[in-house]
Formats: C-alpha cells, sequence, structure tokens
C-alpha cells in the first residue's frame, strides 16, 4: 500500500535517484516528487538524470517562486508541506549540512502547481516584475575543542633513614668463691651423663639479649585534589558581509515616477 507522505533525506545523488527509480516501481509519479538541495552543483547533478522538480538552497531566487518571500526560503517551502515543525527543523538542518532532501506528495504537487501558475498569471495581468535583493548575515555557532590537558604522574622515591633503637641484652658475670667444705656422701666421680645444678659437673645458662628489625608500611601523608572550572571570555570575530543593493538610474526622456525612498538610499552611499 503506497503512503501518502514520503520525506527521506540521503547523502548523494546515486542514493537519492535509485529511492526514486523504486518508488516510480511502486507506482509514484515522478511528477510528485520534489528534492531540496544545497548546493548548486548537485541540483544539476540530479536534474541531468531526471525530471524531477529540484530546488536549491543557495540559489533563493528560483525557492521564491514557490513562497511568499525569499528570507529564509528553505524553511518556508519545507512549511508548505504536510509536515511537523519538529520533521521541519530537522529536514532544513540536515539540508543545510549537505543533505539531499526527497518530499513525495500528490496533493503537495497539485497545490504548488496552482500556485504558481496562479503567481504567473497575476505578474502577467499587472506586468510586474519582481526583484529580490539579498544580504549576507552571520549564523554564530560554538563547537568544543580540546586546547591542552593536565597529566598527573606518581612516581616513588628512596630515601635512606636512620633511627635510634634501645637494646638490652643480658650478660653474664662469674664470681667464683670459696666451698663450705661440708662432706658430700656417696659421690661417684665416674657416674656418666649431665648432672643437674643440684648434682653439679654441668651448668647451663641462656643469655638473652633484643634484636631489631625494620617493618615498614605505607600510609597516606598527602592527597592531590584537581578543580576544573569554566571561564567565560569575549572573543572578537570580524568577518565581510555582502549585501545587494538596489541602484535607480533614469534614462531616456520617458516619465518615471521613482519612490522617494529609493532615491534617499542612493544620495546617503553619495
Amino acid at each position: 500500500m503506497r503512503q501518502a507522505i514520503i520525506s527521506e533525506l540521503f547523502d548523494d545523488a546515486t542514493a537519492l535517484l535509485a529511492r526514486t527509480v523504486d518508488l516510480k516501481r511502486e507506482g509514484y509519479d515522478e511528477g510528485d516528487m520534489f528534492v531540496l538541495v544545497k548546493r548548486k552543483e548537485t541540483g544539476e547533478a540530479v536534474k541531468r538524470q531526471s525530471n524531477l522538480y529540484v530546488l536549491v538552497a543557495d540559489d533563493p531566487q528560483a525557492i521564491a517562486s514557490l513562497v511568499t518571500s525569499s528570507e529564509r526560503p528553505v524553511e518556508r517551502w519545507l512549511g508548505s508541506m504536510r509536515l511537523t515543525p519538529e520533521r521541519q527543523e530537522t529536514f532544513a538542518q540536515a539540508i543545510k549540512q549537505g543533505k539531499l532532501f526527497l518530499y513525495v506528495d500528490a496533493e503537495q504537487g497539485e497545490r504548488l502547481e496552482a500556485e504558481t501558475a496562479t503567481r504567473r498569471k497575476q505578474a502577467t495581468d499587472t506586468e510586474e516584475q519582481t526583484l529580490a535583493l539579498h544580504e549576507e548575515r552571520l549564523d554564530v555557532k560554538k563547537r568544543a575543542v580540546q586546547t591542552g590537558e593536565l597529566v598527573v604522574n606518581k612516581r616513588v622515591t628512596e630515601t635512606d633513614q636512620e633511627i635510634e633503637i634501645p637494646i638490652r641484652r643480658e650478660q653474664l658475670h662469674v664470681e667464683r668463691k670459696d666451698g663450705s667444705l661440708e662432706e658430700i656422701e656417696d659421690y661417684d666421680f665416674d657416674r656418666p651423663g649431665i648432672r643437674t645444678i643440684d648434682e653439679g659437673d654441668h651448668l647451663r645458662i641462656q643469655v638473652i639479649e633484643e634484636r631489631a628489625f625494620i617493618v615498614k608500611r605505607p600510609v597516606v601523608v598527602e592527597e592531590i585534589i584537581v578543580h576544573k572550572h569554566v571561564r567565560e571570555d569575549v572573543e572578537t570575530v570580524t568577518e565581510t558581509l555582502r549585501k545587494e543593493e538596489i541602484e535607480v538610474r533614469e534614462e531616456g526622456d520617458a516619465r518615471i515616477d521613482v519612490d522617494s525612498s529609493l532615491t534617499k538610499q542612493e544620495d546617503e552611499r553619495i
């Protein structure tokens, strides 16, 4: 089943033309297809390979024949279509970025054709011709770019530290004194083995001292905190803008009524 309205974007003319071929196979009329592009060379490439109605955003004079005013012609032309405001804005931005816009609507084609015929008839009846004046205006946009970065590295250093530690150690002092000369009964000099201190022969005494050893443990001694804040500066950018102005000059003896505002503008430039 055919859709009442088709609105699509394409990256290049080849993809757009391939899509129109498929649409014609599905029963859509080429006369109901409208193409809006930004660059003139892109529009000419589409025209060379098809009979589609192509409008070029860089040529407002062509679009002005379909809309009331040539100011913001892309938005005004999209506004005449059966599209939501959100989709109109989306398509307008895409066209300005170089996308190709295809719009298919049989009712739109009939209405645009009728409006164009009416304007041409009115111009013929009143013998009026319109000359549109254009000027360039600045459209300021900003984009975020990286201008630098902060790199914080952590490295390990080694230092020697001396610590004085008091150490206690045991020492033995051996004294010799005369015995009591008391008689010991049943004492055997040939008895083998080590006797206890009560039995004599050997005496073993442990000598103890303190030994120091180092235990290292990591501790947090400092923290580095990095804050980032946004600062606003004012940057002045100079750009040359072009503007079309009208120059009225009378030639010959014909009686011509010239609007005083046009003459005033000419005098101001002088």
